[in-house]
């Protein structure tokens, strides 16, 4: 797209460059008339088809609002522009956008190509590519840098697999969104894209487009017409999304891909052979030791009558007894043990169960069972969680001092004091500052503490996850309440626990579609993650989610609206695009609107959420030095 040695590009209705300094804005009023917009390294000018060169300024402006019916953009040399948003404009099927050599940002939204082949050559500072509601048949980023680290393309169909998935292999930090189920055309692959697409759908295997290849998009080939297994299938051939079948094997190089459902091993390497056997060892120990402990665990919580909740109780009418004394048949419970004369309550924190203590002149945490309002059941309870609360240690999770008796009768829980209290009371207190920076870590600090239970072997989740159940310090460190860690089953507190609610309690917000509509299957760790895309809203915004909604229509009202909106599938914003949420980081709000998905499969991991949080802290570090 050369023209006189100038760079042009066509696009309407926005241009947007930002930088982590205060927005400048310039407004371009073309009304009807095509906008001719030039840009000199950090110069700008711009004209209207009936009119001459005018605003010309030497300071690139940050923010360009666009008012005319077509925009031409004219770069001579290379321009600090970081964020460009080019919509519903006619391209031609090859882009270079190598002159924005600042450029971090690129959004093509309802953008028609001549050709549905589409080449982009992209700069090195580039960092997420966001291409929506496009209809492509294929797309090569064969320039991408390693600096691309979100390829959003959500709302944009492919007929075939697109170039950009085999053309390179991408790291398990790159968040790809693409949909592959509208693939109906074969592909063609040499062995290098064959190993890069191989390696892609492996590396990023938890991703919808990877499951959705592995699953059913099985009508890509070698170049001597060799079909792939999709590894997901039974049978012995496999079907592609035409229908066609095949049942070779054979590779160019003369290795073997084994067609899944195949017992055949004649392919394989002796060595190959030796790995399989071993790994199938390793998975038969582990297997074995895994059954040994849950049988363990289980015979020590049923131990018998006189057992029960695995510790015996002593009775207030025991008069042989002393009520300082800690009798338990749990050891490992045993090993958390605290004299019951070293705790003692200072104030109750409104539920009855949980109080303010202190433990050797230390503030602390306490949640008691009290044996004459509570029968054993809620006391096993309790003590079932203290030995799951025992087995977490996170720098991001409050951390478990031990457990003791309270004269005598009253199971207790004693667990890490936050000085700062909740997070919402944090957010709502005016006397404290919080930069970008600052919010970003607080998110950050939450995500790591998720990512650390969805991959515990207990499999835990956050019961409720919400702004009031993070804790805050001194140090103006975000931690998860450790008396909000439970198995995600519903028998502790995992999805069906949530599966009932109550409107102008302000739960309504936090929780996702599914459980509201109970319309799919409940997987608490999602769960998490829409509730987790709230929570950022709320940090950049310091205000209660919706609460725009919840002033006009108050707090039970809003929540009636917000189940209607649900079952309407409306887009979900808790945020309401507030001024300070636009401060947020770009690649922070994509990763805000992946979490408040419908489809609980779309929302990203964990992991992911601390890989985005990172690099947005990184790129905000950069930018400021």
């Amino acid at each position: 797209m050369r023209l006189g040695g100038r760079r042009i590009l066509g696009a309407v209705l926005g241009v947007v460059a930002m930088t982590a300094r205060p927005v400048s804005t310039l407004d371009v009023s073309c009304t009807g008339e095509m906008a001719t917009i030039s840009v000199s390294g950090d110069s700008f000018w711009y004209n209207c088809t009936t009119s001459t060169p005018q605003n010309s300024q030497e300071n690139l402006p940050e923010e360009v609002n666009v008012d005319a019916a077509n925009v031409m953009l004219v770069f001579y040399t290379e321009s600090s522009i970081a964020t460009m948003t080019l919509t519903g404009q006619t391209f031609n099927s090859s882009l270079d956008f190598q002159d924005l050599d600042k450029l971090t940002n690129l959004i093509l939204e309802n953008v028609t190509f001549e050709t549905g082949d589409v080449h982009l050559t992209l700069p090195r500072a580039i960092t997420s590519l966001h291409i929506k509601n496009t209809s492509l048949t294929d797309l090569s980023l064969s320039s991408a840098p390693d600096t691309l680290t979100i390829i959003d393309l959500n709302g944009t169909a492919f007929r075939q697999i697109p170039m950009f998935l085999y053309e390179k292999k991408y790291a398990r930090n790159t968040i790809i969104w693409a949909n592959l189920s509208s693939v109906t055309e074969s592909t063609t692959l040499n062995d290098t894209e064959l190993e890069n697409l191989q390696e892609n759908v492996k590396t990023h295997f938890d991703r919808p487009w990877a499951k959705y290849y592995s699953d059913n998009v099985c009508n890509t080939t070698s170049p001597e017409d060799v079909r792939l297994s999709c590894g997901s299938s039974t049978n012995s051939s496999t079907n592609g999304p035409t229908g066609d079948q095949d049942t070779s094997s054979q590779t160019s190089s003369g290795s073997t891909i084994e067609e899944s459902g195949t017992s055949s091993s004649g392919g394989l390497s002796t060595g190959a052979l030796v790995a399989i056997i071993v790994v199938i060892i390793v998975v038969v120990l582990a297997l074995a030791f895994f059954t040994m402990r849950v049988y363990f665990k289980r015979k020590a919580a049923n131990a018998g009558p006189q057992n029960e909740a695995s510790a015996t109780l002593m009775s207030k009418g025991d008069a042989s007894g002393d009520k300082g004394s800690f009798i338990s048949n749990d050891e490992f419970l045993r090993n958390f043990r605290l004299p019951q004369s070293d705790v003692a309550l200072v104030k109750s924190l409104g539920t009855g169960r949980l109080w303010m203590g202190e433990y050797n002149d230390e503030k602390v945490i306490v949640k008691r069972v009290e044996s004459e309002v509570s029968d054993s059941y809620v006391t096993k309870a309790l003590m079932a969680q203290a030995r799951t609360f025992a087995t977490i240690s996170h720098v991001n999770i409050t951390s478990l001092v031990g457990v003791t008796w309270l004269a005598g009768t009253d199971f207790a829980v004693v667990a890490e004091y936050m000085d700062k209290g909740n997070l919402k009371s944090v957010l709502a207190n005016v006397d404290v500052n919080l930069d970008v920076s600052t919010k970003l870590q607080m998110c950050l600090d939450v995500a790591q503490a998720l990512a650390y239970l969805h991959e515990t072997e207990q499999n835990l989740s956050a019961k409720q996850l919400s702004s009031r159940k993070v804790l805050v310090n001194k140090a103006m460190s975000c931690k998860i309440s450790i008396f909000e860690c439970v198995p995600s089953s519903t028998k502790l507190g995992g999805p069906g626990y949530m599966s009932t609610y109550s409107y102008g309690m302000g739960e309504v917000a936090w929780l996702p579609p599914e459980v509201i509509t109970r319309s799919s299957p409940m997987d608490a760790r999602k769960n998490n993650i829409y509730a987790f895309g709230v929570l950022v809203s709320e940090i950049f915004t310091r205000v209660s989610p919706y609460q725009t909604l919840v002033h006009e229509q108050g707090n039970t009202m809003s929540d009636v609206e917000l189940v209607k909106r649900v079952r309407r599938q409306d887009p979900m914003v808790p945020h309401e695009n507030r001024r300070e949420y636009l401060e947020a980081p770009a690649s922070v709000r994509l990763l805000v609107e992946q979490c408040l998905s419908y489809a609980p499969m779309s929302r990203p991991t964990a992991l992911d959420l601390v890989n985005c949080l990172r690099g947005a802290k990184e790129e905000l570090q950069t930018n400021s030095i």
